[in-house]
């Protein structure tokens, strides 16, 4: 099961990152640079598809199998493990008009420090990735 929803991913990200749209007229171009900001970070090579994929993707909050306000929690930890400047600002401010605490922001923050300690604990000291998934499957 791993190794099909490996090569889905792969799949889709190598369609998507590899692909060429047809040829855009200006007043496509203009009309997709209109509808989003986001859009201007694109080339016009893949302008349309790219817009599609986008709105796709925003999909997953609200209509997503996570109720959105989970989403944006998942989203806002992972964007301050990662350190995004630009998410982190978004998803609170989604979080906020969906009702989050600031304890549920900070734990959501918190997590992600942690899971990012853990992670380079283990790695740092090379702690066995065998033994220790064999402890979780409890041998």
């Amino acid at each position: 099961m791993k190794k099909l929803l490996f090569i889905l991913l792969f799949v889709g990200m190598y369609s998507t990152a590899f692909s060429q749209d047809t040829a855009l007229t200006l007043e496509e171009k203009q009309e997709l640079l209109a509808a989003s900001p986001f859009n201007s970070v694109y080339p016009a090579s893949i302008l349309k598809s790219s817009d599609t994929y986008f709105k796709a993707q925003m999909g997953l909050y609200k209509e997503g199998s996570i109720a959105e306000k989970e989403a944006h929690l998942v989203a806002l930890a992972t964007s301050a493990a990662i350190k995004c400047e630009y998410c982190i600002p978004y998803h609170i401010a989604e979080l906020k008009r969906l009702g989050a605490s600031e304890d549920e922001i900070k734990t959501a923050v918190l997590i992600a420090a942690d899971i990012m300690k853990m992670s380079t604990l283990f790695y740092g000291n090379e702690f066995d990735l065998e033994a220790f998934k064999k402890m979780l499957r409890g041998e």
